[in-house]
């Protein structure tokens, strides 16, 4: 389960008027969607399934939608209500016969007389008036627990021309609370402002409710790129009064299967847990209780003064004995003198029992792509991620067929997870921007990574065959493992226009200062001319799909037993072997997530004689060669010619002018041969062998 915060306010709303009958329980960076029933992507309309538009896109003028029905009984304010309509600004009114216009974006307190009676405002801060936007409805779940969404989906923002926000607003049955979901805000990739809305209910035109903040409430997703409810907040407006004891279970760590809730066995296990007060009522003492399946332990925590909504996080005791490998399942409990709400006192986790902890490697898959202005940014983070971390692994995954550098399947799985560009997949828990890669490096390190492993690169010619073998620490049954394989190369470049680098951070465009990855870029142009780009991190393959190949290890695993995979790849002549790495990810299919990683080069070091000055000494690999050899000593791959003669002095091959890499002598009879190599400031000759 995923930690939620809620938010400490001195004053409950900014506004409450007599006679509305509802109280707010503010959940920020919940980390969730209310009751878990949506658990969609927060994505455009025509990448996501079972939405139905009913305000379409390129609204430049604020409307109402048509009116709709609520597909079960719902009651607003104790009257029960059948229909509703939806400006393209944020209001959802109840009122379907008010005369009053859609309201504008400039926004306002309630209660507001462009507002009409009987309507939830999430008012001032997008509208639908873009290509991509829409209002959308769905329903989630089973009678009688249904919820209705309706979603305002990629609406425009006033923050930048490629800003977007998701908002929606909840109706839900049989409890009749309504809850106002803040999911996904983008300001257009530059971290500069914020939303302002206004986030409440309107009873009439004397009688209002409004979350704290509001005509100015932030959204608290700005600083995210995440397309699903581990970064939403919410805010519940609950029907009644406020009870005046009400003790919630709000947290209870480690979470199960979270990188910290895997122990030595035998052992112990420490759990920390939260309480938040949702009374009206100071606590200042429970009983708090948890079941490991042998049996019940108890605490009890006093000397508390905990005000309303205020939270108490403490350590459990005792701890949690872990005899022997395996997973514990835990069920824990709060009790409180006068609390009779107990549907949120209890909460579970699990702990599991392992013989070693792995070293766990950092997966970094980077979203990016040449007509991306904003990817320098991500350049230069991954660029220092892989300079100043040893346990990381690292791949640049260019996006779009205008990009040259597109791996399509490899592309189409980053793609369907990321927002917008640049993004980083943290071992694919985790979606954010290149700026926090050393933050996240620091998160998700200690997670468990259930796994050592180890690769060895072995090559002959331009094949390649690579051995994982992967030393599990942790029992897995029915389970669902499997490895990718990546060839990634640095130091790519090309001539064509596909490889000019946008740069928006150009004095020619934004102006904004970032150095990194070899440019100062704000002094470089928009976009960077191909001649002046180099690429690094380059992935030029995905081997066994996005998720890895099936079947790649037993379904049932033991813990301390050791299983290997070997892979085969041909490097294409287009690429510089010497250049190149293989990653190998430990993937959970299940999941989706990358359990670990490993990243090596597949030619080791010391093969490569890079010049610094005008002279030219080259060295020849592999040597003897078979189909292709490759020229090493080259300043940057500088274009150069070459001309092969044989033993009598025939010349049996030449190329006037070319970036030299791979060169093909699949065409050559075995024997000796001489090669020469111009360019625009020396020239170098050098034996080699054809097999």
């Amino acid at each position: 389960m995923r930690k939620i915060t809620l938010l400490i306010l001195p004053l409950l709303f900014s506004c409450i008027i007599a006679n509305a009958q509802y109280w707010v329980l503010p959940n920020v960076n919940a980390g969730n969607n209310p009751n878990n029933l949506n658990n969609d992507a927060e994505e455009p309309l025509a990448a996501i399934s079972g939405w139905t538009s009913i305000i379409g896109s390129n609204v430049s003028t604020p409307t109402w939608s048509a009116n709709q029905t609520i597909p079960f009984t719902f009651q607003f304010n104790s009257t029960t209500e059948t229909q509703f309509k939806v400006s393209s600004t944020g209001v959802l009114t109840f009122d379907v016969a008010t005369v009053l216009a859609a309201p504008g974006m400039t926004n306002s307190a309630l209660p507001s007389a462009s507002i009409p009676d009987k309507s939830v405002v999430i008012w001032g801060g997008f509208q639908s008036s873009g290509a991509n936007d829409n209002v959308i409805t769905k329903l989630f779940g089973t009678a009688p627990n249904r919820q209705l969404w309706i979603q305002f989906n990629s609406c425009t923002t006033p923050l930048a021309t490629t800003s977007f926000s998701y908002w929606s607003i909840v109706l839900e049955e049989t409890s009749n609370k309504i809850y106002i979901v803040d999911q996904r805000t983008y300001d257009g990739n530059q971290g500069t402002g914020n939303v302002a809305v206004t986030a409440g209910l309107q009873i009439n035109s004397t009688s209002a409710i409004s979350v704290t903040g509001s005509p100015a409430l932030a959204s608290a997703t700005i600083a995210t790129a995440a397309n699903d409810p581990s970064d939403n907040s919410y805010y519940a407006f609950i029907p009644g009064t406020q009870p005046a004891n009400d003790l919630f279970l709000s947290d209870l760590t480690p979470y199960d299967g979270a990188g910290n809730s895997y122990f030595i066995a035998p052992g112990s296990a420490n759990l920390g847990a939260t309480v938040t007060n949702y009374g009206s009522a100071n606590v200042t003492s429970f009983m708090f209780y948890y079941n490991d399946g042998i049996g019940t332990q108890s605490m009890s925590v006093t000397g508390l003064n905990l005000a309303p909504f205020a939270t108490h996080t403490f350590q459990v005791t005792p701890a949690v004995n872990v005899p022997q490998n395996g997973h514990i399942a835990i069920t824990a409990w709060v009790d409180l003198t006068g609390d009779n709400l107990h549907t949120n006192d209890t909460m579970g986790t699990g702990v599991t029992g392992v013989s070693f902890f792995p070293t766990h490697n950092v997966t970094f898959e980077e979203g990016t792509g040449t007509w991306c202005g904003w990817c320098p940014r991500g350049a230069v983070y991954m660029d220092s991620i892989a300079n100043a971390k040893s346990d990381v692994v690292v791949i640049a995954v260019h996006n779009s067929t205008s990009d040259p550098m597109q791996v399509p399947t490899y592309d189409a799985g980053v793609s369907a997870l990321v927002g917008g560009y640049p993004s980083i997949l943290v071992d694919r828990k985790v979606v954010d921007d290149p700026s926090a890669a050393f933050d996240e490096y620091t998160a998700r390190k200690s997670d468990f990574g259930f796994a050592d492993l180890t690769m060895t690169n072995t090559f002959s010619g331009l094949n390649v065959t690579s051995v994982v073998s992967a030393h599990f620490a942790a029992d897995l049954n029915n389970a669902n493992i499997r490895l990718a394989f990546v060839p990634t190369e640095d130091d790519v470049r090309g001539t064509s226009s596909g490889y000019d680098q946008h740069n928006y951070y150009s004095s020619a465009s934004q102006n904004i200062p970032l150095n990194g990855a070899g440019h100062v870029w704000q002094s470089e142009a928009n976009p960077v001319p191909a001649a002046k780009m180099k690429f690094d991190h380059v992935a030029r393959d995905i081997q066994g799909s996005f998720n890895g190949f099936p079947n790649t290890f037993p379904t049932a695993i033991t813990a301390g037993s050791t299983q290997s995979y070997t892979f085969n790849y041909t490097v294409p002549s287009t690429s510089n072997i010497t250049k190149m790495k293989m990653a190998a990810l430990l993937i959970d299919a299940n999941s989706g997530m990358i359990l670990n990683g490993i990243q090596k080069r597949i030619v080791p070091l010391g093969y490569e004689n890079i010049n610094n000055d005008n002279s030219l000494t080259i060295n020849l690999f592999p040597n003897p060669a078979t189909n292709y050899i490759s020229v090493l000593g080259l300043n940057n791959n500088e274009t150069a010619s070459f001309t092969i003669t044989n033993s009598i002095g025939q010349v049996v091959a030449e190329q006037l002018v070319s970036t030299l890499q791979n060169i093909d002598i699949s065409k050559l009879n075995t024997g000796n041969y001489i090669i020469t190599v111009k360019t625009a400031n020396a020239v170098s000759t050098k034996k080699f062998t054809k097999m």
